[in-house]
């Protein structure tokens, strides 16, 4: 089962299994750890949230402070005004390298 990820901002780690499976229908996952800039997780949570087919959480264990990830790609940013971040969005959001777009984010698991 996938996680919501219909511009969905979590506050708790998610399930990686279900996390990735939303990264099968085409999602963007932005992730953050302790190190991250309160701004810069408030200024992401607000893309996220304006954003369909992306969600956000924290993974405390991850080595960088924001990450993203789509099927098949991960990249670090240096925070939320980083010129990659818009350009890793509008490339994998719904982008060429999902296995099945159109796929549902909604109706998926919230917790």
């Amino acid at each position: 089962m996938w996680m919501n990820c219909n511009g969905d901002v979590y506050t708790d780690e998610l399930n990686n299994t279900n996390a990735v499976h939303s990264l099968e229908h085409g999602a963007v996952w932005v992730t953050y750890n302790a190190s991250a800039e309160k701004a810069d997780v408030d200024a992401l949570a607000a893309k996220v949230k304006k954003t369909p087919y992306t969600l956000m959480s924290p993974v405390d264990g991850q080595k960088d402070p924001i990450m993203l990830s789509a099927w098949g790609h991960q990249r670090t940013v240096n925070g939320a005004d980083d010129p990659d971040l818009d350009a890793f969005f509008a490339k994998f959001v719904q982008g060429q390298q999902t296995p099945e777009p159109g796929a549902a984010c909604t109706n998926g698991l919230s917790k």
